[in-house]
């Protein structure tokens, strides 16, 4: 059996290291010795002590020498008491400097017992002036605190200390697992922890020796921040001596760039089309990927299929006279060109639309049915369409569509949805609305505050004049009002004159009539519930202000219920059923029924099949905060 001992000097330890388990009678002699075994460092330690010694070396063999953890070189051992080594001076600069340390891998593995021993008799080894405590004060935590030292609490000395125990605590920390930045999961470390200056800190005397090496420090610490200085100015020159060949090197490219462009100007022309000179490019390619510099971008994305196609008015266009100039520009999409400034840009021709505002106005269903063109530039050579150009009212290629496969037409269809019949009647009607809200207007004498402080007065004289007029205000008439502050307004009446309390208040549901009430649960489907009417009253219900609390008898029961109500819902008087093939597909065959949800959960769309529905029998809602109706 072959051992090898080694003497770890930072420790004051020994250390034997065997190839394989020694026998049982070695390991009898090991432990009636004193000496431990490390899971760790796979080996049997104990203090060092002359019995120590004459042990492990008659367990080695090795009456004279041995291997040391902290130098290379081997040294001698003595039966003989060994003499004192001379003490050396303390230098406090040199102690504070930080350098890597051979911090053993399998630290990781290591409990933090271990970790803060090793912890421990470094930083008494390197500042024996100093008084600390590292302590596990439970597991995974390591508790480092300064308890008393020479140096003035707060000084630069104490501190210099602090920073240095501060990275060698973390040199032995080991991540597991990282923390995420954008949660707030916290990262796995073996042990936590931090140096401290103690509370109970206190300064010990002050010997001539400390004080030597304080003033050595100082000087030390004074050659450290002119050498610094002197570093940071060379690398301020560095950098200003960079940022001038930079610059250099932009005026230069500023200049052929220049020149690039007072080429384009000088080989194009430009023709702005009259309203009857304007004509569509029909399934132009624009890529999904836009504000690209290069046209051979837009090709590599519509190469890809990342695309959509798209009609295009043309409203101006640019002639390039030479190929060079034309692959110029082609190559510099994002650069600023006058030719290409207030161009572009988004319309349509739906007759539904009169400004940006009916389209916000719009639900999600109704947006789907409008189509929108482009307005672009047409980048010609030799007469032949390159692409074209969407800069949506900016001076530089925004948007570039492509025109390998477009068809040029003169005219485009747009499909109504509208006929012309009846936006002629919603424009009728609209002037009517016009000259309602003037003679409230006159008549309340609110000229300039109709809009804010007498808002209120406004809507509700505005509200009797169109029952007066039998007028129902629907979005189709607010459409085709062409005033702009008019039709914002009437937007707003359309919403606020139709909260579910003033609906209740003005449904004339009597007490003991049979309603049938349609509303989306919390599961996400729609229910149907038939009840018998006992009241409605306005309520606060959590967060909501206007809501109703609904006092009812369901059907099949003889006690009364209530439920409050704040957001969607139909209410129909009578007592109605809904067939399954309104809101579902139903399949029969050999004789099973399938039934499948034709939409999702919590989809409005199921108001819209409801509604129908019943509008198709003639029967209206009484109350209806999906889509209400003045």
């Amino acid at each position: 059996m072959t051992a090898v001992l080694k003497l770890n000097e930072e420790l004051n330890g020994i250390e034997l290291y065997f190839e394989s388990k020694p026998q049982q009678e070695v390991l009898q002699t090991l432990k009636a010795n004193k000496f431990r075994w490390s899971g760790f460092k796979k080996c049997w330690y104990t203090k060092q002590s002359e019995k120590a010694l004459q042990v492990a070396n008659s367990l080695t063999g090795n009456t004279e020498e041995v291997k040391t953890e902290t130098t290379p070189k081997e040294i001698k051992l003595h039966t003989k008491k060994a003499q004192p080594k001379k003490k050396e001076s303390f230098n406090l600069w040199n102690a504070v400097q930080w350098e890597e340390l051979e911090i053993n891998q399998d630290t990781k593995d290591q409990g933090c017992k271990e970790v803060a021993k090793e912890i421990r008799a470094h930083i008494r080894k390197r500042f024996p002036q100093c008084k600390f405590s590292v302590t596990v004060p439970y597991y995974g935590k390591i508790s480092c605190d300064i308890k008393s030292s020479p140096y003035e609490k707060g000084s630069v000395y104490l501190n210099a200390i602090k920073e240095y125990c501060n990275t060698l605590l973390n040199a032995y920390r080991h991540c597991y697992d990282p923390a995420d930045p954008y949660t707030d999961y916290a990262g796995s470390y073996n042990f936590y922890g931090r140096v401290e200056i103690s509370w109970e800190y206190s300064q010990t005397e002050v010997t001539e020796e400390i004080k030597k090496d304080v003033i050595s420090f100082d000087s030390k610490l004074e050659e450290k921040e002119n050498a610094d200085y002197e570093k940071r100015q060379q690398e301020i020159k560095e950098w200003e001596k960079q940022r001038e060949l930079e610059a250099a090197e932009f005026k230069k490219q500023q200049e052929e760039e220049n020149k690039v462009i007072e080429n384009i100007y000088n080989s194009i022309e430009v023709k702005s089309l009259d309203e009857n000179e304007q004509y569509f490019a029909i399934g132009s390619e624009f890529a999904d990927l836009n504000k690209n510099n290069t046209i051979e971008q837009y090709f590599e994305e519509v190469e890809k299929g990342r695309y959509s196609l798209d009609n295009v008015k043309i409203t101006k266009e640019v002639h390039f006279s030479n190929l060079e100039s034309l692959e110029s520009f082609s190559n510099m999409l994002l650069n600023d060109f006058d030719f290409l400034t207030e161009t572009g840009g988004s319309y349509t021709d739906d007759n539904r639309l009169n400004s940006m505002t009916d389209y916000y106005n719009m639900d999600d269903l109704e947006k789907s049915t409008v189509k929108w063109n482009r307005k672009g530039v047409a980048i010609y050579f030799n007469n032949e369409l390159q692409f074209i150009v969407d800069a949506q009212g900016y001076s530089y290629a925004r948007y570039v569509g492509l025109t390998d496969n477009v068809t040029i037409e003169k005219t485009f269809e747009y499909e109504q949805l509208l006929s012309d019949e009846e936006v002629a009647e919603l424009k009728h009607q609209a002037d009517v609305l016009e000259d309602i809200s003037t003679d409230v207007i006159s008549e309340l004498n609110i000229f300039d505050t109709w809009k804010d402080e007498n808002w209120k007065e406004y809507r509700e004289t505005f509200k009797e004049k169109l029952i007066n007029y039998e007028i129902k205000l629907t979005k189709g008439i607010i459409q085709q009002i062409e005033i702009e502050d008019l039709k914002v307004c009437m937007y707003k009446v359309l919403t606020e004159v139709d909260g579910i309390q003033e609906q209740f208040k003005n449904a004339d549901i009597q007490q003991g009539e049979k309603v049938t009430l349609f509303y989306i649960s919390d599961w996400g489907s729609i229910v149907t519930s038939r009840v018998t009417f006992d009241e409605a009253v306005p309520a606060k219900y959590a967060q909501y202000d206007n809501a109703v609390k609904l006092t009812f008898t369901p059907e099949k029961k003889r006690k009364l219920h209530y439920k409050y109500f704040y957001s969607t819902l139909l209410v129909y008087k009578g007592s109605h059923s809904l067939p399954d093939t309104v809101l579902n597909h139903v399949e029969e065959s050999n004789g099973m029924r399938v039934t499948r949800s034709k939409y999702g959960s919590c989809d409005n769309k199921q108001y819209d099949e409801i509604m129908s529905y019943f509008e198709q029998q003639g029967i209206k809602p009484v109350i209806n905060t999906y889509k209400p109706q003045l």
